[in-house]
């Protein structure tokens, strides 16, 4: 039977390196991506420590010219793509500066490049990202992509001020993968968006209630079961579904 291949952004660390790790676990061929080259080579490294077949790609996915190469270099190196996990993300407080946190989270202090940054790379480069990856995809049986989204970004669910750029880039994400969703089932293409949960990764801090592994062991749960029905639906990490 053919190794299943996943492709995962953002896979050096946090939820990223888990489903990376969870997938390599369940005999997936994994092609890991990460803006960063050491942090990448070393998750990987770690990963074949165990055994698994992991491949390391850099990638910026701001950078639509290196997605595009990227498309070109697993073309020429893997025979499909089944599993596209959209997982790079930044928050309002990835950078680690109070500057750059109250620009994207105080009303008062807002910064219309800052909430663009985040909206490209948490809304905008998903999209692009399974744009180049179509035809990778529709050469698998059951081809899926997953985006990660949040419970931040549910419109409904909004009860509070504050964090505008994460917040608004997340419900922008689940816009877009609704509209992917409709373009792709015509391919054969399963898309959905989901939920985490409030997961212990440098994002959710340490009072959060999920692990990294809690988190992706019920999400690999979710994709397992998805199927063409479930296209443009947003999922908890539980299998239940998420309101918009």
């Amino acid at each position: 039977m053919k190794t299943k291949i996943a492709l995962v952004t953002g896979g050096a660390r946090g939820l990223g390196f888990e489903f990376c790790r969870q997938l390599a676990g369940k005999d997936c061929t994994v092609i890991l991506t990460a803006r960063n080259e050491e942090r990448g080579q070393q998750a990987v490294s770690q990963l074949k420590e165990l055994g698994f077949d992991v491949h390391f790609r850099i990638l910026d996915v701001e950078n639509e010219e290196q997605i595009a190469a990227l498309a070109t270099d697993l073309a020429s190196s893997f025979d499909s793509i089944d599993l596209l996990i959209n997982n790079a993300g930044v928050n309002s407080k990835s950078s680690g500066r109070e500057e750059d946190f109250l620009k994207n989270f105080k009303l008062s202090e807002l910064s219309p490049e800052h909430i663009l940054h985040m909206m490209h790379i948490n809304a905008v480069a998903p999209i692009i990202m399974t744009k180049h990856f179509v035809p990778h995809l529709k050469k698998s049986r059951n081809p899926k992509v997953v985006n990660i989204s949040s419970w931040l970004g549910s419109v409904s669910a909004k009860t509070n001020g504050g964090n505008y750029s994460y917040c608004g880039s997340k419900a922008a994400l689940n816009m877009l993968t609704r509209a992917l969703a409709f373009d792709l089932v015509r391919e054969g293409i399963t898309t959905i968006a989901v939920n985490p949960g409030w997961v212990q990764t440098s994002m959710g801090g340490t009072r959060a209630k999920l692990t990294p592994a809690e988190s992706v062991a019920g999400l690999l749960q979710v994709i397992e079961k998805m199927n063409i029905k479930d296209s443009g639906k947003f999922f908890q990490w539980d299998g239940t579904e998420h309101p918009w």
